[in-house]
């Protein structure tokens, strides 16, 4: 006979298993399928490359841990946090000053670290973040609801009102991330820098309404990078833990082949192996969007109009991030650590970009579906976690940008993989001080490479899909990408709606 649950999670990220969480809390049986051999989804610690130097490839650090739900916090689930106190930098491979951003506690030293290119820049800088602090309560609303075009208002209008007086609030929302930059700050190791936290946390610089996202986003979450004791794993296995005292049952290592259809509604889910898992209320599909839809789901069970939705959201090209891995036996040694030692324990280093022009140039190729030339942000947690790396040693991750998925054959992001560690290798060194040995180990990891975008709706729609009793809570869906858990909150939330509607 097949099992049967209330629901059925398909996925155990993060998302998945807030989403199980919240639901058994309700009092719901709940059963997560995940196709992995263990949860975490893309919030995952492993060890790609030698005994005991771990790595997390995808999420590896939180941006919203004070704003967490506590029932999933970090601290909640007993998972140590490390704050770096030099969180973002540009190490210049002619030995320049780097360009820091610090905790927003130490903005003393991030005016100190600007000022060295421009005393205008660093005022400049330092009042724009003294008054982003005040959306933080905002942020954090926003977060855990359903998108609402009256939170988006509230959201332009606290922006407007806040830098009113030190931008012209009159054109905002109208601009880029790069124009408004460029327009407030003169220093070109500032502008690096600048851009890069626009990228690092999520904008694409020549996009329409940038502006008024740096202002009410970027700038709010400079310097928040925190990383969880244990690698971004332990968290992913807290959380699982959690579910599973609530009653969740899990199972790894378990694909899902298709979601199972009757009328019209959602009943359950086909394994891969040809189990039948029933669903009585419904299934949440807390995977990729297009995984989903793609491979789980009869084209002929989807509306017409979420069709289009799902046409718009294939022609999006936000480009894409893969990660490097270096086995090192020594964490790096900068030239521009001479001017200030703090650029060799910045948690997010970035390399290779040594003017706005490379980074722009960068941009360009990305959207032109062209391959930029070798540059990373790099981030070494052993620095502040040993249990990363063996004693001595230091494990290092690359983040790099790279054109969107379908950009490139398989055979092109192969050459990719097999060529970019040593052409990064060698524009790391240049910026490096210290005659570093060659690595005991690298690799790329363009098997899994990811893209940052979404599919909006407004309001609790925005969970749920034209196929009845089938939900989403993947980060395809609002607010997006990183550890926060709130597409499967969120998801739930609506779950309970629905199902108290019927009762």
């Amino acid at each position: 006979m097949p099992e049967q649950y209330d629901i059925v999670v398909i996925g155990a990220g993060h998302n998945g298993l807030c989403a199980a969480l919240d639901l058994a809390r309700a009092g719901l049986s709940v059963r997560v399928v995940e196709a992995g051999a263990s949860v975490g989804g893309c919030a995952t610690t492993r060890e790609p490359l030698l005994p005991g130097f771990r790595h997390s490839p995808h999420a590896n650090a939180f941006l919203f841990a004070d704003l967490m739900p506590e029932r999933i916090s970090p601290a909640a689930l007993k998972v140590g946090l490390h704050h770096p106190e030099a969180q973002l930098g540009v190490a210049f491979a002619d030995g320049r000053p780097p360009a820091i951003l610090h905790r927003p506690d130490l903005l003393a030293r991030t005016r100190r670290s600007l000022g060295v290119h421009s005393r205008k820049d660093a005022a400049t800088y330092a009042e724009l973040k003294l008054r982003s602090a005040r959306l933080g309560a905002l942020i954090g609303r926003g977060l855990y609801m359903a998108p609402d075009r009256k939170w988006f208002v509230e959201q332009a209008d606290a922006v407007r009102s806040l830098f009113k007086g030190h931008v012209d609030t009159r054109s905002l929302g109208e601009g880029s991330a790069r124009m408004l930059i460029d327009r407030l700050f003169e220093a070109p190791a500032v502008r690096v820098l600048l851009y890069h936290l626009a990228t690092e946390t999520g904008l694409a610089l020549e996009e329409r309404g940038g502006d008024i996202a740096f202002l009410g986003y970027s700038l709010w979450i400079a310097g928040r990078w925190r990383v969880p004791v244990g690698g971004m794993g332990a968290y992913a296995t807290a959380l699982g833990d959690a579910a599973r005292a609530a009653g969740v049952m899990i199972t790894c290592s378990t694909g899902v082949a298709r979601v199972i259809l009757e009328n019209g509604r959602a009943v359950g889910v086909e394994t891969r192996t040809g189990e039948t898992i029933r669903a009585a209320i419904g299934v949440v599909a807390a995977a990729p969007l297009l995984n989903t839809f793609d491979d789980m789901v009869a084209a002929t069970a989807i509306s017409p109009s979420e069709q289009d939705e799902l046409a718009a959201f294939r022609r999006q090209r936000p480009g894409s991030i893969a990660g490097s891995h270096f086995c090192l036996t020594q964490a790096p040694h900068y030239k521009s650590a001479r001017h200030d030692p703090q650029i060799d324990a910045c948690l997010k280093t970035i390399i290779g970009h040594e003017t706005p022009a490379d980074v722009l140039a960068n941009e360009a190729d990305i959207r032109a579906g062209l391959l930029p030339k070798p540059a990373g942000v790099v981030r070494l947690h052993s620095l502040w976690d040993p249990t990363q790396a063996p004693f001595g040693r230091h494990v290092a991750g690359v983040d790099s940008r790279f054109p969107a998925l379908n950009c490139l054959d398989q055979d092109s992001w192969r050459m990719v993989e097999s060529a970019f560690p040593d052409a990064f290798w060698g524009v790391w060194n240049q910026a490096r001080a210290d005659s570093p040995a060659p690595p005991l180990a690298m690799s790329s990891d363009f098997s899994s490479p990811f893209e940052r975008r979404m599919l909006v709706r407004m309001g609790p729609d925005q969970y749920r899909t034209s196929v009845q009793g089938l939900y989403l809570a993947g980060p395809g869906v609002y607010p997006g990408g990183g550890v926060h858990g709130a597409c499967g909150r969120n998801a739930a939330r609506t779950v309970l709606a629905d199902v108290g509607a019927m009762s």
